[in-house]
């Protein structure tokens, strides 16, 4: 028993020395967030009803996000801040379907499932300091880019009902990127500068060129009262900058250049046609919680070239007119603390794909019309799509808001007309060439032009803590 005894006391000896000091988390009548470490989430569980009815023709079953529940801007914050060094670490982890990332799904040419997957949003180590009036920051990372200014500071405040105006017309292929990050503030004017990688956070660096992409905004947001905050914003980019290959528009090796499957040809492109220049500006107003106004636009240049057969040195190069395009959008959102109602409005050139396009050339009517060696008149890309929201929010609290709205996107072809739906008889989708044909020769099916209108009805909820 005595041996029991001391074995017992001798293992309680031994377990104490193993329980280190207790984790401190916290300091005395301090807030939770005293050492700078803070965590957030926020969730937007979705509910979309697509309009479907006789005249739209087809009921698209390809899978999607489009309609059904979904989640499609959820996300989890963590942060870590030095207060007497400056520096600050984030990481951000966002929700996302697994096609966003990959066509090896049911959505894409694959054939797997669609689940949800786990990627990082944000994750950077930023330094933050002072000289005289001015502060200055420098981020290292994953960042997001300029023109998502508007979301996180409070302008666009819907970014959990639909994508910024920017980000939805394609400012930048994705809204955060990899590289370098620099934020100068004064006054009421900053300026923010960017070299990145551009392809965005879901690619690898160089699918779509070897170079770096430079983001630039210079932005004067005066202090008018504690009710009014106004801003004026001017933006641009320039894709493939500096750093690239002289050669790395090959056929077939990056999207500068498609492969045409003619193994007599190796083609080649200068080094333009993997560039393109965009600038944007916009304008907001906010009054108490009673407006909240904005108004932009933006341009997109896709420059010319030259491509050429390697395997054919004395065959004259195809030349690759310089594509412009443009857009403008606006938003007006009306209410109290409780209830608001948001109406939003989005024209670029483009379509049906969303996103503004690089679509009209120097080739415009009517002097194509007189272009030696065409059989049929040229015409200027005249594709444009619009889109338009309006939706009533209700808020919770603070931080939770429901919102119930309608959602409609209009799109134009290369002519200007309307893009249609082209179904047969069977219910299979078609296209305009069949259509045409079949007036001209027998068909077994018989086909059936319809109006596009994508609709849908959408019921969203938020939750930031």
């Amino acid at each position: 028993m005595k041996f029991v005894f001391r074995l017992f006391f001798v293992s309680i000896l031994i377990t104490s020395s193993l329980f280190g000091d207790e984790v401190i988390t916290t300091k005395k009548d301090e807030p939770d967030g005293y050492y700078g470490l803070k965590l957030g989430a926020i969730l937007t569980p979705t509910v979309s009803y697509r309009v479907r009815d006789k005249a739209s023709g087809t009921t698209d079953l390809t899978p999607s996000d489009k309609a059904g529940f979904s989640l499609p801007w959820t996300m989890i914050s963590m942060s870590k801040e030095w207060e007497e060094t400056g520096i600050k670490a984030e990481f951000w982890g966002e929700i996302l379907r697994n096609d966003a990332l990959t066509n090896d799904t049911l959505a894409g040419t694959g054939n797997k499932s669609n689940p949800y997957v786990f990627l990082v949003r944000r994750a950077n180590l930023g330094k933050t300091f002072e000289i005289g009036n001015t502060k200055h920051q420098i981020q290292l990372g994953m960042f997001e880019l300029p023109h998502m200014f508007s979301v996180w500071s409070g302008n666009y405040d819907w970014r959990y009902f639909d994508k910024s105006p920017l980000e939805s017309m394609g400012f930048a292929k994705d809204p955060v990127d990899l590289g370098i990050n620099y934020i100068l503030r004064w006054n009421s004017f900053s300026v923010q500068t960017a070299i990145v990688n551009g392809e965005g956070y879901r690619n690898t660096q160089n699918t779509t060129n070897t170079g770096y992409d430079v983001i630039g905004k210079v932005g004067w947001e005066p202090t008018w009262s504690e009710d009014l905050k106004t801003g004026f914003h001017v933006l641009g980019r320039a894709s493939n900058a500096f750093g690239y290959a002289s050669d790395e528009c090959r056929e077939g090796k990056t999207s500068c250049l498609a492969s045409d499957g003619n193994p007599a040809t190796r083609k080649q492109g200068t080094v333009s046609l993997n560039q393109e220049q965009v600038v944007a500006v916009e304008t907001h107003l906010v009054w108490r919680e009673i407006l909240n106004l904005g108004l932009g636009g933006m341009a997109k240049k896709r420059l010319g070239g030259e491509i050429v057969d390697r395997l054919s040195p004395y065959a004259p190069a195809v030349k690759v007119p310089e594509a412009t395009g443009r857009g403008a959008y606006l938003w007006i959102g009306l209410g109290n603390g409780t209830l608001r109602i948001v109406t939003r409005g989005e024209i670029a050139t483009g379509g049906p794909a969303p996103g503004l396009q690089a679509t009209e050339t120097v080739e415009k009517e009517p002097w194509v019309w007189f272009k030696p060696g065409t059989a049929d008149p040229l015409y200027s890309n005249q594709s444009y799509y619009i889109s338009r929201q309006i939706f009533g929010e209700w808020f919770m609290t603070p931080s939770a808001r429901l919102a119930l709205g309608y959602t409609e996107v209009r799109s134009y072809d290369s002519k200007g007309e309307p893009n249609k739906w082209y179904v047969d008889s069977t219910g299979e989708a078609s296209n305009r060439v069949e259509y045409i044909e079949q007036f001209s020769k027998p068909v077994t099916h018989p086909i059936s032009e319809y109006g596009r209108l994508d609709r849908s009805i959408v019921l969203k909820a938020t939750a930031t803590f």
